[in-house]
């Protein structure tokens, strides 16, 4: 039988709150809610257990890492990290020749993740509209447009009122019949076509998470909230007073300065000999995450935009690197998520351009720098993967330099860019800028 679309017993108004404390059973008790249906949603599109496993990981880390600044009950929280996994699952798409997941691998990132949320995940679409910013009639309609194209046709499914199709879904889903469903719907006319399509969606579901899997996602969870839970005691944690006395004195004013001295002595020289430290880190290495987190400082600490733009892109050229070691040396998962960064420090130095308010010769030079990177092709990286045996982890790289190739493309036109023609070979060419805008 089906899962219900928001678990009934979230009633706990405090759960959410208490997590972004990092307070353990009330983490435990979201990924516990949602884990299941996460798994079993990751499973059926990837198709591949480890790879499932992986992205529902994934999902969850990154659920962990919002947490912060999310703002919603336990019902929105659930499907929000359901929608993590669905995206996550959208760029490690399997390359599958033949059947319903080769027909998945076709759509676009919306469609793949509208019908992976309703039909695998079991969220209705008046809990789906607010978190995919459209209305329910809208929703239906799509799903319609995309059944249609997993049954490999087209036609928009605009028009007809489809609530009573949408409840023939959840029939289905819920393991009926699809032609005796489908004599009772009018709208659409090809309604017992997409039926079945969603019954050989469904089939692509378990039955649960294994026990083994379930452990170990909410161990890595746990794991990872217990470190953000010291830091967030650390930074909250408040002065203990004693009765009767309004604040701590000091014997000497002296020895304050003095003690605050050797404390800011001490500070310098340990984070200097970390940070020199982890700027040589790879992402395999244990001082990694604390050469990200001194960049992100970098990043915020820089209020000039063409500043913090050519920062970005040398941060992208350092990324590209990482990519390029881990590609030689078959570490698959950790060369997409560098590859992925990279794209994104390139995306944020092209809109932080966008944001200079005069268009100098500095600004013209960081232009430069960040058309030269956006130029670099991620050829040598797909082949080092392909030879080491990690074609997956290569056609995700693939499909991450495409999608920059699309989105780029607006923001050069705006950076006064203009693309030169298309050689004969379908190769991209470099682009080359044009006269400044304004």
């Amino acid at each position: 039988m089906a899962q219900p679309a928001i678990i009934t017993d979230f009633i706990d108004a405090t759960l959410v709150a208490r997590a972004q404390r990092y307070e353990r059973d009330a983490l435990a008790g979201l990924c516990d809610r949602s884990l299941d249906t996460l798994y079993r949603m990751c499973a059926a599109l990837a198709g591949d257990p480890d790879a499932a496993e992986s992205i529902a990981a994934a999902a969850l880390l990154k659920a962990l890492d919002g947490l912060p600044g999310f703002d919603g009950g336990a019902g929105a929280f659930h499907i929000w990290v359901l929608r993590l996994g669905a995206s996550g699952a959208s760029r490690r798409r399997p390359q599958a020749e033949n059947g319903i997941r080769a027909a998945l691998a076709h759509l676009t990132n919306f469609d793949y993740e509208l019908v992976s949320l309703r039909l695998l995940a079991d969220i209705d679409v008046d809990h789906l509209a607010p978190v995919l910013n459209a209305q329910p009639a809208s929703l239906r309609a799509w799903l319609v447009t995309a059944l249609r194209e997993l049954d490999g046709r087209t036609g928009t499914g605009w028009g007809p009122d489809l609530r009573s199709f949408d409840g023939a879904l959840r029939e289905v889903a819920d393991g009926a019949d699809p032609e005796q469903v489908a004599e009772h719907v009018t709208v659409p006319g090809d309604a017992p076509a997409l039926l079945r399509i969603v019954r050989d969606l469904r089939g692509l579901l378990d039955e649960t998470v294994p026990p083994a899997v379930a452990t170990r996602l909410r161990t890595t969870l746990l794991a990872a909230a217990a470190e953000r839970r010291a830091l967030w005691v650390h930074r909250h944690h408040a002065v203990a007073t004693v009765p009767g006395i309004d604040r701590r004195r000091y014997s000497t004013r002296t020895g304050t300065v003095a003690a605050l001295a050797v404390a800011g002595v001490l500070a310098v020289v340990v984070g200097s000999v970390l940070a020199v430290l982890s700027s040589f880190a790879g992402p395999t290495s244990g001082l990694y995450e604390l050469k990200r987190s001194g960049e992100s400082i970098l990043l915020a600490a820089n209020l000039d935009p063409v500043d913090r733009a050519g920062l970005e892109v040398k941060l992208a050229e350092t990324r590209d690197r990482e990519a390029e070691d881990m590609a030689g040396l078959g570490n698959g998962d950790l060369a997409v998520q560098a590859v992925d960064s990279r794209f994104t420090m390139l995306r944020a130095a092209g809109h932080d351009l966008l944001l200079a308010s005069a268009h100098d010769a500095r600004w013209r030079a960081a232009r430069d720098r960040y058309l030269k990177e956006s130029d670099v092709q991620m050829t040598s990286i797909e082949r080092d993967l392909q030879a080491t045996g990690q074609a997956r982890s290569a056609a995700e790289v693939q499909q991450l330099a495409t999608q920059f190739q699309a989105d780029r493309q607006p923001v050069d036109s705006d950076l006064g860019v203009t693309p030169p023609p298309q050689p004969d070979t379908g190769n991209p060419a470099p682009t080359q800028p044009a006269a400044p805008p304004g």
